[in-house]
């Protein structure tokens, strides 16, 4: 790859992460892709000349689940799975030095509803700017570690210019 890769394009990539798809870099462009798992499955059990039976708009996705497939140059990212929310949820809690919230953010993680709570109480605390700080620390630090692993070269230079 000529160019690093943007570590906020990964980042980006891993917030819009849903159970349903993963997202892979391309590593001759950078770009990234999020490819459902419905087209991936269907990209490897079909053959080329087998019509999938997919509208107009979605071939282009399953084209591009089968040059993943067929390529050595596409390395997936981190899924849902592999970034345990719930550890970075937690690993706030015991961070938030004011010692109200961090006691309830700890009580709350826990059971059925733990993630809906934890917004709320985030809110109710009006710490909600620290915790999406954290959470995007947190995730470019898994980029970084994922990008050592796979020795992809990354820039954080460009993020003076977001948004």
């Amino acid at each position: 790859m000529a160019l690093p890769v943007p570590l906020r394009e990964l980042v980006i990539a891993l917030e819009g992460m849903t159970e349903e798809s993963t997202s892979y870099l391309n590593l001759d462009t950078g770009e990234v892709f999020t490819i459902t798992h419905e087209i991936m499955g269907l990209a490897e059990d079909l053959d080329d000349s087998e019509d999938p039976g997919l509208p107009e708009w979605q071939l282009p996705e399953l084209a591009l689940a089968r040059s993943i497939l067929d390529s050595d140059r596409y390395q997936a990212l981190p899924t849902k799975f592999d970034i345990h929310e719930w550890a970075i949820m937690q690993d706030f809690a015991r961070s938030t030095t004011a010692a109200r919230a961090g006691d309830e953010l700890r009580n709350v993680i826990h059971g059925a509803g733990a993630f809906r709570r934890f917004k709320e109480t985030v809110r109710r605390h009006g710490i909600e700017p620290a915790w999406f700080q954290f959470r995007e620390e947190t995730l470019k630090q898994i980029m970084r570690e994922w990008c050592a692993e796979y020795d992809v070269a990354f820039d954080e230079a460009d993020e003076a210019n977001d948004g």
